[in-house]
């Protein structure tokens, strides 16, 4: 078959050269008319802002971004997939939202952690983000309000739940405002190829992770443990003959080559972290509601507390129960179930386990984020 990509190029008019240039050129036209949308938007942006400041509401209201996003996928006719739509808009919301207020996170460091990654993912890059040295100073900043959001782990689809992280909620003022899905991927980072990699820096959980690959593929490297997955990369800017799994963030930001991506042993491994704030967030038509209860020693309790769930069909999506560190043998309950904490089903079916509990604490009502397989496949 004639290759008729060649023949146009050899054409004096109207070939492959011509095409090119006029494709680009209604290309930079349509940036052209991006660029004035986008400032519109933000001058509109601007405008809520100060609306919200004369009537001191909440910057972020994440009922109303699930809202925008939902629209825009839902309005998405291609050839973009919906996920490459939504983080456009969502970079697009953030870098409106600045020109509100500058939002500042608080999140478990140092940079280039995947809480790092989970705070930008979710709100987007254009936010201020503070690295913490520990999960309890993430809480701290968020309850004496120096920052205006945190972000902690709550459970991994292969490790479980985060105990520390439950502990703190149960017994602080922060409230959960949102929650992120962030999928995993673990990369091999180092300025030298595969056969001369000595060492392998990172934190204990990760290696632990893609711990078959590196046995596979690097039999004879040791593995040694970092105080995170960044500061194992730090190792490679020292020791050329180094290696270290970290994410693709972190590799970016010290510019240490990726020499293969996601060697971790299980697909689909994933985080969900909570987002931290003092405030409440109201209902988004789907929504989630986190909460913490303590049994009174006596037959029947755990019975109790579910029954008001069935009864009143309320799917419960978590229940994991934790020592209550106050008295021997004595335990908590955290529990998750679909709905918002306004739902009159919800409400009547906390009043009723009230009469039977010690104590009942609604740790937060936030929108419902969904991770999808192929974003999974694709992230």
């Amino acid at each position: 078959m004639e290759d008729t990509r060649l023949k146009d190029q050899d054409s004096p008019a109207g070939g492959f050269p011509d095409k090119l240039a006029a494709l680009r050129k209604a290309i930079d036209g349509i940036d052209d008319r991006l660029l004035a949308l986008f400032n519109e938007r933000a001058r509109l942006a601007q405008e809520v802002g100060r609306v919200k400041n004369r009537f001191d509401t909440e910057y972020y209201i994440p009922s109303r971004e699930k809202e925008v996003l939902k629209r825009v996928r839902g309005g998405n006719a291609g050839p973009l997939p919906d996920e490459a739509v939504e983080a456009v808009f969502r970079e697009i919301i953030s870098a409106c939202r600045s020109l509100e207020t500058n939002l500042c996170i608080a999140y478990l460091g140092p940079e280039g952690t995947f809480h790092h990654s989970a705070a930008q993912a979710h709100f987007g890059r254009s936010a201020r983000f503070i690295p913490m040295d520990t999960i309890r100073a993430v809480f701290q900043e968020v309850e004496c309000r120096r920052v205006h959001y945190g972000i902690a782990a709550i459970e991994n689809s292969i490790e479980g739940s985060v105990a520390q992280t439950i502990d703190f909620l149960a017994h602080s003022n922060v409230r959960v405002t949102g929650e992120v899905f962030l999928p995993i991927r673990h990369n091999l980072v180092s300025f030298s190829e595969l056969h001369e990699i000595e060492k392998v820096y990172s934190h204990p959980q990760a290696l632990a992770q893609c711990r078959n690959w590196l046995e596979s593929n690097l039999p004879k490297a040791r593995l040694i443990d970092s105080s995170s997955t960044t500061e194992g990369i730090r190792y490679c800017l020292q020791d050329r003959r180094a290696a270290a799994v970290g994410s693709d963030l972190a590799a970016e930001m010290l510019d240490v080559p990726i020499q293969v991506r996601g060697i971790e042993d299980f697909a689909g491994n994933t985080t969900r972290f909570f987002v931290l704030g003092m405030n409440t967030v109201p209902p988004s038509g789907d929504d989630k509601t986190s909460m913490v209860i303590f049994l009174r020693d006596q037959v029947g309790a755990l019975l109790s507390m579910l029954e008001p769930f069935k009864n009143r069909e309320i799917n419960l999506t978590n229940i994991q129960s934790r020592p209550t560190k106050q008295e021997a043998w004595q335990y908590m309950f955290f529990l998750e179930c679909q709905g918002h904490f306004e739902d009159d089903n919800i409400k009547r079916a906390v009043e009723e386990i009230k009469s039977s509990s010690l104590y009942v604490k609604i740790l937060g009502s936030y929108p419902h984020s969904r991770v999808t397989a192929s974003e999974l496949k694709s992230a």
